[in-house]
């Protein structure tokens, strides 16, 4: 079975966060940053709060406004046309303090590119995001279309009919155990951020055929399993990863679709 084709490939970055970010301006310095390295103007911006939706045009000050004002739950920053779509989401404070548990709390990218790689500008904003946000874990992938980049970060949408039904299935399982999400890996990705408390829990990792890289990320791991951004499913990912995927299986959701056992046959 091929690879999954990739004509114009979407990257999809999420981060499992915890609570809220530690420092809001290093978290509004680090998105203008990269909106400045990649020379992208967005559209617009979003902000979500207790009193309503508040949006407008998404100049760079009035973007580290909105992200390091205390009172707005999400910021999310939007650009949309005919050559492009791409969207950033950022969870800044709880609907409810009191009870955070099923709340929403994305930090996540969509990114339309040329290029299959995990370049120093993404490389720079997440590791800042995971210096301020108490993570769990995160991943990086290139995805086939924007809702199939859309679809593996935002659990909400269910049955989306431009996904095929093995996807909306694995996606399906993923958003039953949203309850465990901040407590074990979903699966491996061929960029995988793993945040301390799940980091801690896993045994000496031994020797792999590839060896995957593993650097420090803020108080994360970056694990690189992959010399190439692709989709977590994509048949020679899955055949490269085999004995890696094995090692972590017990500390991820465990999606049955995920076990080593439902890899696609050659």
């Amino acid at each position: 079975m091929s690879p999954p084709r990739v004509d114009a490939p979407y990257l999809s970055a999420e981060l499992c966060v915890l609570d809220s970010p530690r420092d809001q301006g290093v978290l509004a310095g680090a998105v203008v940053a990269y909106f400045a390295a990649k020379g992208v103007k967005f559209d617009r911006y979003r902000a979500l709060s207790a009193t309503g939706v508040t949006s407008g045009v998404a100049t760079p000050a009035r973007l580290a406004a909105r992200l390091a004002h205390p009172g707005y739950n999400i910021v999310t920053i939007l650009k949309n046309d005919r050559r492009e779509s791409r969207q950033m989401c950022l969870y800044i404070s709880p609907f409810n303090p009191a009870e955070q548990r099923f709340q929403p709390r994305p930090v996540n990218l969509i990114w339309a590119t040329a290029s299959r790689e995990f370049d120093q500008d993404l490389r720079a904003l997440l590791a800042a995001l995971a210096s301020t946000y108490p993570v769990a874990h995160g991943m990086v992938g290139a995805y086939r279309s924007r809702p199939y980049a859309g679809h593996e970060i935002d659990l909400s949408l269910d049955n989306v009919s431009t996904i095929d039904e093995a996807t909306n299935a694995r996606l399906h399982e993923d958003g039953m155990q949203r309850g465990i999400l901040g407590q074990r890996l979903r699966r491996l990705y061929p960029v995988t951020i793993i945040g301390p408390t799940i980091w801690a829990q896993l045994p000496p990792m031994p020797r792999f055929d590839p060896m995957p890289t593993v650097e420090d990320f803020g108080n994360c791991k970056l694990l690189t399993a992959w010399p190439t951004l692709c989709e977590p499913r994509d048949p020679a990912f899955l055949r490269g990863t085999r004995a890696l995927r094995e090692w972590l299986w017990p500390y991820t959701i465990q999606n049955p679709a995920d076990h080593v056992d439902n890899d696609p046959v050659d």
